[in-house]
């Protein structure tokens, strides 16, 4: 009892504190997907908590962090930021991870396959109602779906899905794209399949993926340029 009210005391604290930074570490080349452009992922998250302390997380070696970085956000909406990251099984493909100063919180199924990947999109409210979303796009490269979540506890729950929607090239180190207010809601600027138009996307009042084609995409950077309000 001693041992275990001592292990209580220890872990109370960090349970307290808010996670103030995020990174993504240990490079390792034990997943040949190179879908980010070069031969390395990631085994280790590293988050900073408001007090100075790190909290480390160690992937086993069936799994990497496959992303380009470390998203801090409140995904949930309770005024307390949570970490997103794409966790990869190495035989099962890719995950969204949400993860908080306890430890991994919540993560989608993986895909199902190895070398099948996800992007993420953003989050925001979008479709006004007050509450968040998150978004990526379900296997950019093939697929190209849209999939808008909720962070609930400790579950992430998908509420609607779209098709012809991406945001990555195979081999880019970035994941272009932006979140923006307009009216009262948040909408994701994305590509069309094939690269040629801009295309907004944000949520119905009653839960339906909604599309509108803002123009020719003369680049993937011009999605990430801040665009304003129409």
């Amino acid at each position: 009892m001693r041992l275990l009210a001592l292990l209580l005391a220890l872990a109370a604290p960090a349970a307290a504190q808010d996670i103030s930074s995020a990174r993504l570490t240990h490079p390792t080349d034990r997943y040949d997907h190179g879908v980010l452009g070069d031969a390395l992922e990631w085994a280790g998250l590293e988050m900073t908590l408001t007090d100075g302390r790190r909290l480390q997380v160690t992937l086993p070696e069936s799994r990497v962090f496959e992303d380009i970085t470390a998203r801090l956000g409140d995904f949930d909406g309770d005024g307390r930021p949570e970490v997103m990251v794409v966790e990869t099984e190495i035989d099962r493909g890719a995950s969204l991870a949400i993860y908080d100063a306890r430890g991994k919180r919540a993560a989608t199924p993986p895909i199902g396959q190895t070398h099948r990947w996800l992007a993420p999109a953003g989050w925001g409210d979008f479709d006004g109602d007050g509450r968040l979303e998150i978004a990526y796009v379900d296997r950019p490269h093939l697929a190209r779906e849209l999939v808008f979540l909720r962070l609930s506890g400790q579950r992430l729950t998908e509420i609607a899905r779209a098709p012809g929607l991406t945001n990555h090239h195979i081999g880019m180190d970035t994941i272009p794209g932006q979140t923006r207010r307009c009216a009262g809601y948040d909408s994701l600027i994305l590509a069309s399949p094939d690269w040629s138009r801009m295309i907004e996307a944000f949520l119905t009042p009653d839960g339906r993926v909604a599309t509108r084609d803002l123009g020719p995409l003369a680049s993937a950077a011009a999605l990430s340029k801040p665009r304003p309000c129409p």
